[in-house]
């Protein structure tokens, strides 16, 4: 019995904002009153032109500091490999992002923002997802050199704008990192209370997160899942023996079931957009066990560095598959009867996962030079969560650093190249997807042409030691200040042998991430209204 994904749909409201006042009528002024005596009658004393019909409305001035508005967007994606029983073929991606922003005092402010999402997908099967989200929405108060900041934001560190070690702080939503143009960023806001101090030429910044916020990863079911589409459909089934006894098959065919729906809860987008409600084994959230981060800023002759600390909760899990589970996948096999009984045991947990704490510690700096920037970026982090290829997990420390060059040319040109390493010190033996070593490439390149209404752009990623590439190129045309029209690409590119779509398949590939989403390319075209 195989079971099969449903989505579901959360309702959302709209913003409006319209303010009614009966407008009044100007007296006309060729009108003369008609006094008490006078022989001339009313008719004679009427002026010729009848009175200005009275509005229907007239609008009150917005309040000062007050501003609103959003933008409006849609995006369609076709599948340029279209092979496979399961896989993504299409998707649609539309979207309305909307902010109010009101300066209520002369050194206070609000910001609340929304964005509303509409997705779907066809494949061999036709989902969609219809959800609102809760975008940046915070107080900010200032006096002199203090300000303070409560609530939701894209919080970010760091220097280096596409491989920052150092920006930990916003979780990323994989959904988002590879879907078609539309969303802003690919990273989510997280709740948190922000002071700083600027005291030139130095700064101080405390941060507090008093609640957890885990990443969106899609683990099963999509084209870019760990365990891409038809993986569980494929494997599970087929171990499944035929005895000819139609009451043992139907046993069997249930525990097959049983176990296809504990692996697909792993999904965070099985049913539901706002994934974050639904990812399991959540830390308690109380305002003790939230995170602290600190950093020092300093500023002088052309040069700005910064000092970081980060006390913090790993916001993707460890995942560990009981040994029950574990010992019959790898062999190939359905659990045996001693197995299964354990397995199905009241409080039994087939699969769990803990989210561990990590302390990050780092600094960047950033060197100005006629119309170059240059940055670099290093981090020590005492844990992070890695994956052998028997499907075990293990923890090990890292350090990463970055350097990145930034070239301006006026307002026309723009051309960023970045390279990291990322070192494991307690690397493992067969390790799955990663190796002791990460050396990367990112380049990014804009021109815009025809007085700014042309752009150009190019941006490309390169895994040195795993051999694999990504490619992005886009085309962007601005047919006016609120409407903007884009064509791009996607490509992804490895170079070591493709991996089977299978879990021996997973478990014997060599490359890198961006390899075993190799043959998943697609274009898309988007228009972008802003109001």
């Amino acid at each position: 019995m195989k079971a099969r994904l449903a989505s579901c749909a959360l309702a959302a409201t709209a913003f409006a904002l319209a303010v009614l006042m009966p407008g009044r009528a100007a007296a006309s002024p060729g009108a003369e009153p008609v006094l008490a005596g006078d022989s001339a009658s009313a008719e004679d004393t009427a002026p010729s032109a009848k009175p200005a019909p009275e509005p229907l409305w007239v609008k009150r001035p917005r309040p000062p500091g007050l501003s609103y508005g959003g933008r409006a967007w849609t995006s369609l994606a076709p599948d340029l490999h279209m092979a496979g029983p399961y896989e993504d073929r299409f998707e649609w991606h539309s979207g309305i992002d909307f902010a109010v922003k009101y300066r209520f005092a002369e050194n206070a402010r609000f910001v609340l923002g929304a964005n509303l999402r509409y997705v779907l997908r066809t494949g061999a099967d036709t989902e969609s997802d219809f959800f609102l989200d809760i975008d940046e929405a915070y107080l900010q108060f200032r006096k002199g050199k203090f300000s303070l900041r409560a609530g939701r934001w894209l919080q970010t560190w760091g220097r280096n704008a596409l491989l920052s070690p150092l920006n930990q702080i916003a979780p990323v939503d994989s959904e988002r990192a590879f879907a078609p143009e539309g969303a802003a960023h690919a990273r989510i806001p997280v709740l948190a209370l922000r002071a700083n101090l600027g005291l030139h030429p130095v700064a101080l910044e405390l941060l507090y997160l008093p609640l957890f916020q885990p990443a969106r990863v899609s683990y099963y079911g999509h084209d870019f899942s760990l365990a891409r589409p038809g993986f569980l459909e494929g494997a599970l089934p087929g171990l499944v023996p035929q005895t000819g006894a139609g009451l043992a098959d139907d046993a069997l065919e249930d525990v097959t079931g049983w176990l296809m729906d504990e692996l697909a809860g792993l999904n965070p987008y099985v049913r539901d957009g706002l994934q974050s409600s639904l990812a399991f084994g959540l830390p308690e959230e109380v305002p003790w066990e939230g995170d602290i981060g600190a950093r020092i800023g300093l500023t002088g002759r052309g040069i700005d560095a910064d000092f970081l600390i980060l006390w913090h909760r790993l916001d993707v899990p460890e995942l560990k598959i009981d040994e029950d589970l574990r010992a019959p996948l790898l062999a190939g096999r359905l659990p045996d009867s001693g197995e299964l009984t354990r397995l199905t045991n009241p409080g039994a947990s087939p699969i769990s996962s803990v989210y561990h704490r990590s302390l990050m510690a780092g600094a960047d700096v950033a060197i100005a030079a006629g119309g170059f920037v240059f940055s670099a970026e290093g981090a020590y982090n005492s844990r992070g969560v890695y994956y052998r290829r028997d499907l075990s997990s293990y923890l090990s420390p890292h350090v990463h650093y970055a350097v990145a060059a930034r070239y301006l040319y006026g307002t026309w040109a723009a051309f960023t190249l970045e390279f990291s390493h990322d070192i494991l010190t307690a690397p493992q033996e067969e390790s799955l997807l990663r190796e002791q070593h990460q050396l990367r490439l990112a380049f990014l390149g804009t021109v815009r042409l025809f007085r700014e209404s042309l752009h150009l752009t190019l941006s490309a990623a390169w895994d040195i030691l795993e051999q694999d590439l990504f490619v992005h190129p886009r085309v962007a045309v601005v047919v006016n200040d609120r409407l903007k029209v884009a064509v791009g690409a996607n490509i992804f590119e490895g170079y070591r042998p493709d991996a089977e779509n299978s879990l021996d398949g997973l478990r014997a590939y060599q490359g890198g991430l961006v390899g075993y989403y190799r043959k998943n390319d697609y274009g898309y075209a988007s228009v972008d209204v802003s109001f």
